[in-house]
């Protein structure tokens, strides 16, 4: 059976990526009899500007989308949220964090086949319970949550192990022109973006085979 290798490039704090994953599952759900995946997490920051110790939300969106009353930008991805079964509760979030740590975090995780496990738990715990995944304790918990070692990951995130690695993987999207995500690069050379719905992803990931295979006769 064909392998095809998906490296995703997302944010943990992208709700586009929330639902492109979720529509990718369904999509690799229904192929699961033709094809094998391997997945790869990889780091893109939405605001690299954030300090480290976060940023306040609703001064964020004020500065942003200004201080009117109109309708909530929130309000069409809580829906489409509903419709792939994940639950954005927007209005428990406080702070919007710096995601680089979470993205040293994951890079770790991908070292015991964790990455996907930590990613979903990643996205549980900003958009549905709230969590500031810009702490340290709550990564460690987080993390253990999946199943990896709790005071291993303390003094992980206490080091500045895998921030170059991260730095790296960044800068290379960049000059790729990576400007937004989802981002799935396909055997490292077909791209598909954003949150697209199964039968999109169904079709391209059948049409990247079938190139794959006539190119291999």
């Amino acid at each position: 059976m064909d392998t095809l290798k998906i490296d995703i490039v997302s944010d943990v704090v992208c709700p586009w990526c929330v639902i492109g994953f979720r529509n990718l599952k369904k999509a690799m759900y229904e192929l699961q009899s033709e094809l094998n995946f391997d997945i790869s997490w990889k780091p893109y920051e939405l605001h690299p500007e954030i300090p480290q110790e976060g940023y306040d939300k609703k001064l964020y969106m004020q500065q942003k989308f200004g201080s009117s009353s109109g309708r909530s930008p929130y309000n069409e991805i809580t829906k489409i949220g509903e419709s792939v079964g994940f639950e954005f509760n927007f209005s428990k979030t406080e702070r919007i964090p710096n995601t680089f740590m979470a993205h040293r975090l994951l890079w770790k995780a991908e070292q015991c086949d964790l990455q996907t496990e930590l990613s979903e738990a990643l996205f549980e715990a900003y958009f549905s319970d709230g969590l500031n995944i810009g702490s340290k304790q709550i990564l460690a918990q987080i993390s253990e949550s999946v199943g990896m070692d709790k005071k291993e990951i303390i003094n992980f995130l206490d080091s500045k192990e895998g921030g170059q690695e991260i730095a790296d993987l960044e800068m290379n999207f960049i000059e790729k022109s990576i400007g937004a995500v989802p981002t799935y690069f396909i055997n490292e050379k077909y791209i598909i973006q954003g949150g697209q719905e199964p039968e999109t992803f169904v079709s391209f990931l059948r049409k990247i085979i079938q190139k794959e295979n006539a190119a291999n006769q």
